[in-house]
C-alpha cells in the first residue's frame, strides 16, 4: 500500500477518534481545566522531559561505546533531532531512522547505528512491561472485567518471543537461517552484519545493565511526569494507579493505525483513569496536554536541525534516509 495512503488512513484514525471523545465530554469543562494549570507546572514538565531525554542520550551513548565512541553533546544533537522528526514528521522519516542516518554519517557504521537504536528502544520497552507486569498485578480487580489483562499478555507474549529469538543461541540461529534467505537487494547480508554486532551485547552485561537501569528511570520519569500534570489540572488520583495506566495507554499507543498514536493514547486515557474517578474532561486534557507539552519541548530539535544545516552540514534527502533503511 502507498505510503502516502497509509499516512491519509492513520490522519483519519486519530481524527475520528478524537471527534468520539469530543461529542462524548463537556467542551466547556475541557477548556476550563486546560486553562486552569499553572504555568510554573507546565515549565517543570518541560524540563522533565529535557532531563529524560538528555538521560535517553546517555543510554544510547553507553550502549554505543561497545563499538564506537562518539562525544555526549553530538548524540544529545543527534537524539534531540530525532525527538523533532517524532512528533513533526512521524509518518514520513521517523525520528528512529533520523538518528540512526546521522549517527551514520558521523561515524560510518550504519550496521552499528541501527543496532544501537534497536537496543536503545529493547531497552527501553523491557522496562515498560516490567514496570506494567508489576502494576497489573496490584491493579488488576480495576480492570479485570475489560480486554485489558488480554491485550496485555498479548503484548508480553510478543515480547518475550521476540527476546528468546533475539538471545537464545539455538532460535537466533534458527532465525538467522531464515532471514538470510532473503536475497531481495542484498538484505540477507545486511540482516547477518546488523545480528552479528545486535549479538555482541550479549558478551557485554555490564552494558545492558546500565541501560535497563537509564531505562526504568525514564519510564519512571514519565509515569511521574503525567502524575505532576495531572496535580497541576486538579486530578485527585494517586501515582499508584499512574504506574498502571500509563504504560497500559503507551503500550496501546504503540499500535501502527493512527498518527503518533494520537486517539488511541486518549481514548485508553479516558477509559483508564475514569475507572479511578477522574472525569473524561480531566483525563482528556491529561493526554492531550502532555502531548503538547513533548511537542513545544521537541522544538529544540528542530533549532539544533536548523542550526546543524546553516553550518554547512549537508540537509538529509528524504530518498538518502530511505536508501539508509534496511
Amino acid at each position: 500500500m502507498n505510503r502516502w495512503l497509509v499516512t491519509v488512513l492513520k490522519i483519519g484514525v486519530s481524527i475520528s477518534i478524537l471527534y468520539l471523545l469530543f461529542t462524548n465530554i463537556d467542551v466547556a469543562r475541557f477548556w476550563d481545566t486546560v486553562s486552569s494549570v499553572n504555568p510554573g507546572v507546565v515549565a517543570l514538565i518541560v524540563l522533565l522531559v529535557i532531563f529524560i531525554q538528555s538521560l535517553s542520550t546517555y543510554r544510547w551513548s553507553i550502549l554505543l561505546r561497545k563499538d564506537m565512541e562518539v562525544p555526549y553533546l553530538k548524540l544529545l544533537s543527534i537524539y534531540f533531532i530525532g525527538f523533532f522528526f517524532n512528533n513533526f514528521f512521524p509518518t514520513l522519516v521517523g525520528g528512529d531512522l533520523i538518528k540512526g542516518y546521522y549517527l551514520y554519517r558521523a561515524s560510518g557504521r550504519g550496521d552499528v547505528s541501527i543496532a544501537s537504536i534497536f537496543m536503545d528502544r529493547y531497552s527501553g520497552f523491557t522496562a515498560l512491561m516490567i514496570i506494567t507486569a508489576f502494576a497489573l498485578v496490584v491493579g488488576y480487580p480495576l480492570i479485570k472485567d475489560t480486554e485489558l489483562p488480554l491485550f496485555f499478555l498479548i503484548l508480553l507474549g510478543g515480547y518475550l518471543v521476540m527476546s528468546l529469538v533475539l538471545w537464545v543461541d539455538s532460535l537466533h540461529s534458527w532465525a538467522v537461517n531464515i532471514l538470510t534467505r532473503i536475497k531481495f537487494y542484498r538484505i540477507n547480508e545486511k540482516i547477518e552484519t546488523f545480528y552479528n554486532i545486535l549479538m555482541g551485547y550479549k558478551r557485554f552485561h555490564n552494558i545492558l545493565i546500565k541501560a535497563l537501569v537509564c531505562s526504568f528511570v525514564v519510564q519512571g520519569g514519565m509515569i511521574v511526569g503525567y502524575y505532576i500534570l495531572s496535580k497541576g489540572l486538579g486530578m485527585g488520583v494517586s501515582i499508584g494507579y499512574f504506574f498502571l495506566f500509563i504504560p497500559l495507554a503507551t503500550a496501546a499507543a504503540m499500535l501502527p493505525i493512527s498518527l503518533s498514536g494520537l486517539g488511541i493514547r486518549e481514548g485508553a486515557f479516558v477509559f483508564l483513569f475514569t475507572k479511578a474517578g477522574a472525569t473524561k474532561e480531566d483525563a482528556l486534557s491529561l493526554s492531550l496536554l502532555f502531548f503538547m507539552i513533548m511537542a513545544l519541548t521537541s522544538i529544540i530539535g528542530g533549532i539544533e536541525y536548523i542550526r546543524t544545516t546553516s553550518r554547512g552540514q549537508t540537509h538529509p534527502q528524504e530518498e538518502e534516509i530511505e536508501s539508509f533503511r534496511f
